[in-house]
């Protein structure tokens, strides 16, 4: 559809008046944009229905968990969270922590349980833990999103730096701890709490996986492979169940009604709303995340000379917005050309402390200050 439009585009814009009079152009130009507005409409309201669904389901799994856990932990950027079937039991993988918890309720043989569930656990296709996310499965069906298949990407394992026959191993060095706490259901419970430490190299393990996807994306799209690692390891610190309320899903926490908008229309020439599964699938994600970056660098933010400037520039970007990018700048507008011509004026290193001093949230300022360093770390990764 992309290809057709702009050469039918190319072709009435380079008729002679005799074939096309000034009327016939403007009322053409009309039509385009109302159907745009239109596409625009259907979309916006597709994605409200969308973030709709994940809220209410988001409310309503927690309250259920209320009623097993003081805490109700669900999967978020940096970790991982999988229940039993009966909400007694779970799994907990904490990326900044590098550990994984096994969380079961007392019983005769809670520290067998414990060991299975770590086993079941270490062997979880990407697929699999989709399909087990109550979150996005109850989302997903009040919102009528289709769930294809993840495809190949869809049988590696989520945990794909350690296996079950490393369960042996890794038990040499976990703890096995008692709490009690406040039952929602009354009086007290006990817990048992089996604590294993991942690989201290998971992290340099994880970007080594993905680095092949990553050079494929980031040299079709023009981006820098180190920055696209930089940004997988603050998104999501290399887990592809990663799932913010926004929503954003994936290694790149790639948010359909934004960023993914653009993206579907440079990848397919269309707007459409990436489904979850879409967004799971870490190859998918991976281009996605590439995609975005090159319209930030090259579209959004180009009127920006200094490379280095503009880079610190499609950070920010990536995690606030190019227009925030330029009210940091401008005070007022959110026009990235006229926040360019003031950076054009400046030094690279004054573009990078405007925006650690002055960008709105204190979040974006970690952001790309954690970014930005990994980016340095990431070009001497090999």
């Amino acid at each position: 559809m992309k290809k057709v439009f702009v050469w039918t585009s190319a072709v009435l814009l380079g008729m002679t008046s005799a074939s096309l009079t000034a009327s016939s152009f403007e009322e053409f130009q009309q039509q385009r944009q109302q159907q745009m507005q239109g596409y625009n409409q259907d979309f916006n309201a597709a994605f409200q229905a969308y973030q709709q669904a994940f809220d209410e389901a988001f409310s309503a799994y927690q309250e259920e968990l209320r009623s097993h856990w003081q805490e109700p932990l669900i999967t978020d950027q940096h970790t991982w969270v999988e229940y039993s079937p009966d909400q007694t039991s779970r799994s907990v993988v904490d990326y900044q922590a590098n550990e994984i918890r096994i969380e079961v309720e007392a019983e005769e043989n809670a520290t067998e349980t414990a060991v299975e569930m770590l086993v079941d656990l270490l062997g979880r296709p990407v697929e699999e833990a989709v399909a087990r996310d109550e979150v996005t499965q109850r989302a997903v069906e009040e919102a009528g999103l289709p769930s294809p298949s993840l495809g190949r990407e869809g049988n590696k394992r989520v945990l794909s730096e350690v296996g079950p026959e490393d369960a042996e191993q890794m038990m040499g060095a976990a703890q096995l701890t008692q709490r009690q706490e406040p039952s929602p259901r009354g009086g007290d419970r006990q817990v048992t709490v089996l604590t294993v430490p991942l690989p201290p190299t998971r992290t340099n393990d994880k970007a080594r996986e993905f680095l092949p996807l990553v050079e494929r994306y980031a040299r079709r799209h023009q981006v820098e492979p180190a920055l696209v690692l930089a940004i997988m390891h603050s998104e999501s610190s290399f887990n592809p169940m990663a799932r913010s309320h926004i929503p954003a899903f994936g290694l790149m926490q790639i948010v359909p009604g934004s960023a993914g908008k653009d993206v579907a229309q440079e990848l397919y020439g269309e707007i459409r709303v990436f489904s979850p599964a879409y967004l799971y699938n870490p190859e998918n994600n991976i281009e996605a995340g590439s995609v975005y970056l090159n319209i930030l660098n090259s579209r959004y933010l180009r009127e920006i000379e200094n490379p280095e400037s503009r880079l610190y520039a499609v950070i920010a970007a990536y995690n606030t917005g190019a227009g925030n990018v330029a009210r940091t700048f401008t005070g007022r507008s959110t026009s990235p050309a006229r926040a360019a011509r003031i950076i054009n004026g400046m030094q690279p290193r004054e573009v990078y402390s405007r925006l650690l001093a002055q960008l709105p949230y204190e979040e974006t300022r970690n952001y790309l200050k954690h970014v930005a360093e990994r980016t340095a770390a990431y070009r001497e990764f090999n």
